[in-house]
């Protein structure tokens, strides 16, 4: 069971009316076009892995991006020296429009190196050297079921590498296009969240994002919890549980780091950022989380750790 204060849909409602009309912008432009997503992918990808994953070697490697969505993050590694990258999703329309965006956008000697797929049709296995899960964690519904296939894909000794956030930071609901407030999830019941979402999309001033172009604003109808967010269900997993699911993953040697926040949203929450080592406050106060584990499944990817290295288990954060 989560935690919420459970505040009422017309305090939801009345709240979000406030934020909304302070914030009118609040929707990226990345929301309302799938091609200008997926340039976005591409050009925060190297923020990204220079502030988490630096020290991942890409060049030569075949990457696999499980839960690419549009797989905006492929180029950006083929371009760093990346052999090839698996673009891997559940979401067929969103992988067949990413393949069209990368044959438009590239050349045949880099796209011809991109490949899309969904996880049925995957049957190759021990062939990936890295794995990515960027931001995409908190939508697996059976995320250690989804571990074991990454396990499967990679060779012995592969790298896998996640980043995401947990349960109570302050973006999990995913619902800020249409309720900007911050830590919504942990102020309003799932029924106040999910009434007011159905208020907003059905008011005259609501500028659709691209998610409900393609569904239909009433694919909010028949939704009762956030686990069943649709194109996004949210399995609501803390980061204590998140360290749990892992624990309970093939992979070896996994690590576990919480990331404060970086200042670029707010000066304020950075110089708060020692707040996300604490233990309970870091659930609320972490911007990101990292984990990296590798997938041990012979004596020769043991013997690779070098001499002296300690071994990480999910469950002690590492500063």
């Amino acid at each position: 069971m989560s935690f919420t204060v459970g505040l009422p849909y017309q305090v939801c409602l009345f709240a979000t009316k406030i934020a909304r009309k302070l914030n009118r912008n609040n929707a990226p432009p990345s929301h309302f076009d799938q091609q200008t997503y997926f340039e976005e992918q591409f050009r925060s990808t190297e923020r990204l892995i220079r502030r988490f994953a630096g020290s991942i070697e890409i060049e030569n490697k075949i990457i696999l991006d499980v839960g690419s969505g549009l797989g905006g993050r492929a180029p950006w590694f083929i371009e760093r020296g990346a052999k090839a990258v698996h673009c891997i999703d559940i979401n067929r329309q969103e992988l067949e429009v990413g393949q069209q965006i990368v044959n438009r956008l590239y050349p045949p000697t880099l796209a011809s190196r991109v490949m899309f797929t969904h996880p049925i049709d995957l049957k190759e296995e021990s062939f990936g050297d890295v794995a990515f899960l960027i931001d995409c964690f908190e939508h697996l519904t059976d995320p250690l079921a989804v571990l074991h296939d990454v396990h499967r894909w990679l060779r012995p000794g592969g790298l896998l590498w996640v980043g995401s956030i947990g349960w109570y930071n302050y973006m999990a609901s995913h619902c800020a296009t249409y309720i900007p407030i911050p830590w919504a999830q942990v102020l309003f019941s799932e029924d106040a969240i999910l009434k007011t979402i159905r208020t907003i999309v059905r008011d005259p001033s609501y500028k659709p994002c691209v998610w409900d172009e393609l569904d239909g604003i009433d694919r909010w109808d028949s939704v009762h919890t956030l686990r069943n967010r649709p194109g996004e269900p949210l399995n609501m997993l803390s980061l204590r549980r998140v360290k749990k699911v892992l624990e309970g993953s093939e992979f070896g040697f996994v690590k576990f780091q919480t990331h404060g926040f970086g200042g670029t949203r707010s000066k304020m929450l950075h110089r708060l950022r020692f707040l996300s080592k604490l233990p309970g406050l870091d659930e609320l106060m972490h911007s990101y989380y990292t984990a990296q584990g590798i997938n041990a499944s012979n004596t020769s990817a043991l013997e690779s750790r070098r001499p002296g290295q300690p071994e990480h288990r999910v469950g002690a954060s590492v500063s």
